[in-house]
């Protein structure tokens, strides 16, 4: 039963053909196609973050224009349209085309017209310029069935994105697919519908420039749940799996749709309407386990190499407001780095403000699951920028380490740790939090000249830390704790570390001058907050 139920997800496929030939399960949608068809524009854009459904959107609105009937049979558009009504369809998929150079992409879009004209048996020159062979293309397809034709693009902005950090490319990339993308709007005697799809919005002038009446659709408030899943669709769709989840977790059916809830719910585009992040929140119904996916799935790169490059000056952890004008677009030249992480999904609309005539949005983080991971990817960025001092100061520390003495490594540690804005760092109450301080304490190991060894496997149990100096014949034997237990010690944590040290004969797997060396760590609470304090101990190994 749960094996037949987890192979009904659809983790991992986004073409609603292949989704339905092979019953996985569709949360219906198509009542935004008939919407966007009843409002009778042109052209529709939509912005949302990675992983949320852009993709499968625009493979149902190819299957539905080429009049594949016999796949919407259980949706709500089934009944509700001519099937015999179909229409010529050219699918791009920006993100697939080597942007790493304007004279690549241009090459790569080329070839990716040249195919589609061959599968359409249109013929068209060879040596025609990118914008010429698309109109052409458009043209001829219009006149070879006598059909306005359909343009579906997806990732439209990827060639711009994913060059992001270097200004050059990226504005040679987007004066490339601007002139591309402007053929939509010449060509329109023979376009019935198009719909482009990206993670940011660009202003208007920067990409869209002839476009004056482009549609919309992320912030439409009638298009708020055209991604993502709604809580009536969860309990439509998945009851079987949450009680399944229920089941191996020991929790109740209410009290696992409120973990679901918890984790992976809050996205909203209107501050009304919330939806589940669909990635995550499938993936969670197929291992049956809370877990944070969005880190390794959900984080745009070039997101990342942004802020490698800036200070985040504020605290995301409180309400932020932002005029709409500011929250509708990215300016290229001018990143504004709160409308940036709206359109990546680390924000999103808690309410709308009307205030001084003008309209503002109050943004907040959606969900644990995405609290976790900005501080998980900002605490990495952050700790990257400290890694020179603790390349200028290991030396001096490494030598007081293997003489007994830690005092000034413990001071540098606790230094480095008060140093992290409170905003980015991680609470108390998370039971992962330990490793936050394993992994600072591993970016100052690997800055010494000597190989580190983390969770060093031996014959009865794992090492936290080995540190050896091969040249000398040196070892250290390093066992961390860390407590949230205002009533623990830091010194009996030492005692506990070195006890586990001695009990189980670390040292055996080594030869030479060897050290053990316990190291502690505790959160005091300070107020509403915490601070954390560092203690560690060097001691010889005890004699058989």
């Amino acid at each position: 039963m749960e094996e037949d139920i987890r192979g009904r997800l659809s983790l991992g496929i986004a073409n609603f053909s292949s989704l339905i030939e092979q019953n996985k399960i569709y949360v219906d949608k198509t009542r935004f196609i008939k919407k966007m068809l009843d409002h009778g524009e042109t052209y529709y854009f939509l912005s949302r973050p990675r992983r949320f459904g852009k993709t499968l959107m625009v493979s149902t609105l190819e299957s539905f224009f080429q009049g594949k009937k016999e796949l919407f049979k259980h949706t709500y558009i089934y009944d509700k349209w001519d099937w015999n009504e179909k229409y010529p369809v050219i699918h791009l998929n920006m993100s697939e085309e080597t942007n790493t150079s304007p004279e690549k992409l241009r090459k790569s879009i080329v070839d990716t017209l040249n195919i589609i004209s061959e599968e359409k048996e249109i013929e068209i020159k060879k040596d025609l310029l990118l914008e010429k062979k698309f109109s052409q293309l458009i043209k001829l397809l219009y006149k070879s069935g006598g059909k306005k034709v359909v343009v579906l693009i997806d990732e439209y902005d990827a060639p711009i994105i994913d060059n992001i950090n270097n200004t050059s490319l990226a504005d040679e990339n987007r004066e490339i697919v601007q002139n591309f993308y402007n053929i939509l709007k010449t060509s329109e005697e023979y376009i019935k519908f198009v719909f482009v799809t990206g993670i940011s919005k660009f202003t208007k002038t920067s990409i869209f420039s002839k476009f004056n009446n482009l549609t919309e659709l992320t912030l439409d408030d009638d298009y708020s749940t055209i991604c993502g899943i709604s809580h009536d669709e969860l309990k439509e769709y998945y009851s079987d799996h949450i009680q399944v989840m229920a089941d191996k977790n020991n929790y109740t059916y209410e009290e696992t749709l409120e973990r679901i809830d918890f984790f992976y719910d809050g996205y909203s585009w209107d501050g009304i309407n919330k939806v589940f992040n669909p990635n995550s929140t499938l993936h969670s119904l197929a291992q049956k386990e809370f877990q944070s996916f969005w880190f390794s799935t959900g984080t745009p790169r070039f997101l990342s190499e942004i802020f490698k490059k800036r200070k985040i000056t504020e605290d995301y952890f409180t309400p932020t407001l932002l005029k709409s004008t500011e929250l509708d677009a990215i300016n290229p030249d001018d990143i504004n780095e709160t409308t940036l992480l709206f359109q990546s999904g680390y924000l999103t609309v808690d309410k709308k403000i009307f205030e001084n005539n003008e309209f503002y949005y109050c943004l907040k983080i959606p969900n644990f699951e995405v609290e976790q991971a900005y501080k998980d990817n900002f605490l990495k960025l952050y700790i990257e920028k400290f890694e020179n001092k603790f390349r200028n100061s290991q030396k001096i520390v490494w030598d007081e380490l293997i003489n007994g003495d830690c005092k000034k490594f413990s001071q540098n540690l606790r230094a480095f740790i008060s140093g992290i804005p409170y905003y980015n760092r991680i609470s108390m109450d998370n039971s992962e939090k330990w490793k936050v301080y394993s992994m600072i304490f591993t970016i100052w190991a690997e800055e010494t000249d000597f190989y580190l060894t983390v969770e060093k496997a031996i014959e009865d149990g794992r090492i936290d830390f080995v540190l050896e100096n091969s040249e000398n014949d040196q070892t250290l034997i390093i066992e961390m704790k860390y407590t949230a237990n205002q009533s623990k010690s830091l010194d009996s944590l030492i005692n506990k570390a070195f006890k586990q040290i001695e009990h189980k004969k670390y040292w055996w797997a080594y030869t030479g001058e060897i050290k053990i060396m316990a190291l502690a760590l505790k959160d005091i609470k300070i107020d509403k907050g915490f601070i954390t304090d560092v203690k560690c101990k060097i001691k010889d190994v005890p004699k058989d």
